[in-house]
């Protein structure tokens, strides 16, 4: 699964939670995890200290403890020491050494528990804790950004190599038979790095970037500020319009996506019919999905006849992707401090659902403008909230969340 250094966003979500005060600059590792939406494990100093999910039930963000984290948390409750096997057990009275702690904590609440060389994690139930685990006492070292960027900074440098001799081989492939290789842009951290790659080999690279018409403002104004930074040969290509397919086709979904072939293969066909062939250098990577995990360094386009696309990043996990961004300086989009993963068209289906609510946050008119839509088409507030409108056909999980809330 993929791995990122948690955003702004994120840290400021965990300092909410967990009342604490961590720096933006501090090297904490979130490590995706099967779910319903956002889940993550949370690294610090190497150590799973618990989950960090967004609940759709409830429609917030959670936090859910490791024994670990008591490392970094004065533990509440102290235990006496007993030669019983406490672990999945719940803890008799005698053995709590403050039971009067136990007042202030909800039943089914987490809580940390300490007893002698171990501290734990533990839930309030009824009079008493259940605890879930436990973990020998140790220290956790925190470790800043910058110390984990000089650790890895030969991985790192080992890994751009790698890239840039992909690019090259298909460079020098396509000159020799005078084909065409450029690079797609949307914006993203992930092709950021992979255009500014190619065009260190590459010289005047065309690079494509399609505007959607549902971009962020934000993701506009920052494609130009990219490609007057490093000098890019950007052309931006018009999508076609979404809103006057939309009443053909309907709502696109994560396993119906019309608008990615409308909006932005046709255009992109259409500008690249004049080639007889031509390489696309594109950021993909096949730890962002189970889908791209299959994927190979070249891949013949299913939908444009003509394109191969050339994926040199491929091998990079998201802290690979940012420890170059951070180490060559590299401008990025600004939304991904704002809580966003997905740079994209503002209602795409393939996003989290929390990301979708963080536009109702930061843009309510956006965000208006699509629940308007979602509600002509016969969905339920909370269909909409709960981002059941993402699917044509519901996935078993998300079958299981309805039956939940009804």
């Amino acid at each position: 699964m993929d791995d990122k250094f948690a955003s702004k966003f994120e840290i400021d979500i965990l300092n909410k939670l967990l009342n604490k005060n961590f720096n933006y600059d501090l090297a904490i590792i979130l490590k995706k995890i099967g779910g319903l939406d956002y889940r993550k494990k949370v690294f610090i100093g190497g150590e799973c200290i618990g989950i960090l999910e967004f609940d759709l039930i409830d429609l917030d963000w959670k936090f859910h403890p490791y024994a670990s984290y008591y490392l970094i948390e004065e533990p509440k409750i102290k235990l006496k020491s007993t030669k019983r096997k406490l672990k999945g057990k719940k803890v008799p009275l005698n053995l709590i050494e403050n039971p009067e702690e136990l007042k202030d904590i909800n039943e089914n609440e987490y809580v940390g528990v300490e007893i002698g060389n171990y501290v734990g994690v533990g839930i309030k139930k009824g009079e008493t804790i259940k605890i879930k685990d436990l973990t020998l006492k140790r220290e956790i070292k925190f470790e800043k950004i910058e110390e984990y960027l000089r650790k890895n900074y030969d991985r790192i440098k080992k890994l751009e190599n790698k890239s840039l001799n992909i690019i090259e081989k298909y460079y020098k492939k396509c000159k020799d038979r005078g084909y065409v290789i450029n690079a797609s842009f949307s914006g993203g951290k992930d092709s950021s790095v992979s255009t500014l790659l190619a065009n260190k080999v590459i010289d005047d690279l065309e690079v494509i970037f399609i505007d959607t018409g549902l971009e962020f403002k934000e993701t506009i104004k920052f494609v130009k500020k990219f490609a007057k930074e490093y000098d890019i040969n950007l052309v931006i290509l018009k999508g076609k319009d979404f809103w006057e397919y939309l009443g053909k086709f309907g709502i696109p979904t994560k396993d119906y996506r019309w608008c990615n072939s409308i909006c932005k293969l046709e255009p992109l066909k259409e500008y690249l019919k004049k080639y007889k062939k031509v390489y696309t250098i594109d950021g993909s990577r096949k730890y962002e999905s189970f889908t791209r995990s299959k994927l190979d360094y070249e891949r013949k386009s299913s939908f444009i006849e003509n394109q191969i696309n050339i994926f040199p990043i491929l091998d990079w996990k998201g802290t690979d992707v940012w420890s170059w961004i951070y180490l060559n300086d590299v401008i990025y989009n600004e939304l991904y401090d704002k809580g966003f993963e997905r740079i994209g068209c503002f209602m795409c289906p393939s996003a989290l659902n929390s990301e979708f609510l963080r536009v109702k946050e930061l843009y309510p008119e956006l965000f208006n403008k699509w629940v308007d839509v979602l509600k002509r088409f016969g969905y339920s507030e909370d269909e909409i909230l709960r981002g059941f409108w993402r699917w044509k056909t519901l996935p078993p999980k998300m079958k299981e969340l309805k039956k939940l809330l009804q």
